[in-house]
């Protein structure tokens, strides 16, 4: 199985805030042949609603596994809230 890992800070910004980056990452991963990618959240500092929701979409609809790490509490916090109140 061919993984993938991304550092989300290196690939945007330490500051995730257009959804549109969000999908441009994902649109290019898509390409690949990877089987699974490891999101690396390492040194996030931010990550707006848009932007969360944007990820969650793209990780619902996308042909390979998403795995999370090192996503800081906040951004967590965030995601659960929206997976709780959307799907």
């Amino acid at each position: 199985m061919e993984v993938k890992e991304i550092l989300l800070q290196k690939e945007i910004n330490e500051d995730l805030g257009s959804r549109n980056k969000i999908e441009d990452l994902f649109n290019a991963l898509e390409k690949g042949n990877a089987e699974k990618v490891v999101m690396n959240f390492e040194d996030i500092k931010f990550m707006s609603r848009t932007a969360a929701q944007e990820y969650l979409n793209q990780r619902n609809k996308v042909g390979f596994d998403v795995e999370e790490r090192n996503v800081p509490e906040d951004i967590k916090t965030l995601m659960d809230f929206i997976i709780e109140s959307s799907y």
